[in-house]
């Protein structure tokens, strides 16, 4: 038996059914990606690096504390910079909208002088932060002194490892840098290799550390 043909009642009846449930789709779609943009946004705004003179963070491992703290603004290559004492070892930061760079020299000692090989700053921080997200970054250059060439590499790889959201610091992101720095003179070739894992929440800034001396965790700090 032949199956009669809807009348056309009924296929308006099927087309509205059909449209009101992709309109509830296509709405709770565009509610989940507004809801995602949003937070993303707060994310993005959030401010997980407190670089501001005297704020200062205490950290602990199983047999040692360090003490990182934000020292007076100093001006290098007519950039404003904030040292960051990490337990008396300073480097120098600028915090840009799209990165946080990071001050870099390399010299050549001889007959009893500094050579500046290169000097300039580097991206140790892409931003904004994003989970997973990579970068690289480097500076290379030469000099030719007493007859012969020296150069320099410096070379950073940056990656988010990990975001998560943990009691009583929210969303925590965690970053590995990586770099390696070599100085290649006729008679000798110096290697110099890092790796360091920090932990940034938002409002408070350094929640974790981890680097040739130890694991690290937040213990106190002051930020304004």
């Amino acid at each position: 038996m032949v199956k009669p043909m809807p009348v056309l009642s009924e296929l308006k009846w099927g087309s509205a059914m059909f449209f009101k449930t992709s309109l509830r789709i296509s709405i709770l779609v565009i509610l989940l990606l507004m809801a995602c943009s949003d937070n993303i946004i707060q994310r993005a705004s959030s401010d997980y690096f407190q670089f501001r003179e005297g704020n200062w963070w205490r950290l602990a491992s199983d047999q040692d504390t360090i003490n990182v703290v934000i020292e007076h603004i100093d001006t290098l290559l007519q950039t404003e910079c904030y040292p960051v004492s990490y337990g008396g070892y300073t480097v120098y930061l600028v915090k840009n909208p799209d990165a946080i760079l990071m001050y870099a020299r390399a010299i050549y000692h001889y007959n009893g002088e500094d050579h500046t090989i290169f000097e300039d700053f580097i991206e140790r921080i892409e931003l904004p932060l994003v989970d997973g997200n990579t970068w690289q970054d480097s500076l290379v250059d030469s000099i030719y002194i007493a007859g012969a060439w020296v150069k320099a590499k410096l070379y950073l790889d940056g990656l988010i490892t990990g975001f998560e959201n943990t009691g009583g610091y929210g969303d925590v992101y965690s970053l590995r840098m990586s770099t390696i720095e070599t100085v290649i003179s006729p008679d000798t070739t110096y290697t110099d290799t890092t790796d360091i894992l920090e932990s940034f929440a938002p409002g408070t800034g350094l929640v974790h550390l981890e680097n040739d001396n130890g694991v690290f965790d937040l213990i106190d700090h002051e930020v304004e």
